[in-house]
């Protein structure tokens, strides 16, 4: 049986700990914050600002963690700068290790909600859209990616065996999938998404919606609609990693750390 634990943020500008365990612990990334410090060669790179060195202030223990990747510290995985909601981090490396395990075989789920609307003319460098085969009634979009466009900031999917064998031309063989769980109307001709995700890559959900014909709103680098709402900025990325599934490896249950899905009216309302 999943225990599920719900939180209400009435800030989402900051970050926030909405849950503090033995062994992890489920934050809240901002729009606009790096999940990871970058490069110091990177341009506008500061690891100061990165959610992973903000948890490292407030816990010490979760930077020694040996991880996925040299300054992740204790994150089991990632958000997109642009894209804000739930992250899960270790703070012991025996539950490093169990997260990792539950990450390759397929038992940590993700879930996000996406407000999109219909883009008539198609981006360059998609192929052919084609929907997965159903699997217990969830529409899948499958693809592997390739870096795109100028300072291959972008992804496109890839679909044919060529260019997944092409080491010049696919990042990676790996096959990513993003399931589709609901997708309601909503006024000005905005759909709401309900997505999930069990291993993602950079921009998964952003370039699959964008082949699907559906892009993000706010999405500039996909084709979204503009529309403002919520932050200074004059808007944000409306893609919010809303639910966390995994076991927990103090209990063995199965637990659920989720916020409110995204509501149009943030948008609409501006």
């Amino acid at each position: 049986m999943t225990t599920g634990d719900f939180f209400s943020l009435n800030d989402i500008s900051l970050p926030h700990i909405l849950a503090e365990e033995k062994g992890f612990l489920v934050v809240y990334k901002p729009p606009g914050m790096h999940s990871a410090p970058l490069p110091s060669s990177a341009k506008g790179g500061n690891p100061a600002t990165s959610l992973a060195d903000w948890c490292a202030e407030r816990f010490p223990e979760t930077a020694a963690l040996a991880g996925r990747q040299a300054g992740d510290g204790g994150l089991l995985h990632r958000l997109d700068y642009e894209t804000h909601g739930l992250l899960l981090v270790a703070r012991t490396q025996a539950g490093m290790d169990y997260f990792l395990a539950q990450q390759k075989e397929g038992k940590f789920l993700k879930e996000y909600s996406a407000l999109a609307t219909e883009r008539k003319t198609p981006l360059p460098g998609f192929p052919p859209f084609q929907f997965a085969p159903c699997e217990n009634h969830v529409q899948k979009i499958q693809s592997a990616f390739r870096a795109y466009g100028p300072g291959r900031k972008a992804v496109r999917p890839v679909i044919t065996s060529d260019e997944i064998a092409s080491n010049e031309i696919a990042r990676d063989a790996v096959i990513y999938t993003t399931g589709i769980l609901d997708a309601r109307s909503l006024p000005r001709g905005i759909t709401a998404f309900h997505l999930r995700i069990v291993r993602g890559f950079r921009h998964q959900i952003r370039s699959h919606l964008a082949w699907l014909g559906m892009p993000i709103l706010n999405d500039s680098l996909y084709g979204g609609a503009s529309f403002g709402g919520g932050l200074s900025s004059g808007g944000f990325l409306s893609l919010r990693a809303c639910s966390l599934l995994f076991t927990d490896p103090a209990s063995g249950k199965d637990r659920c750390f989720s916020i409110r899905p995204l509501e149009v009216e943030t948008f609409l309302a501006s």
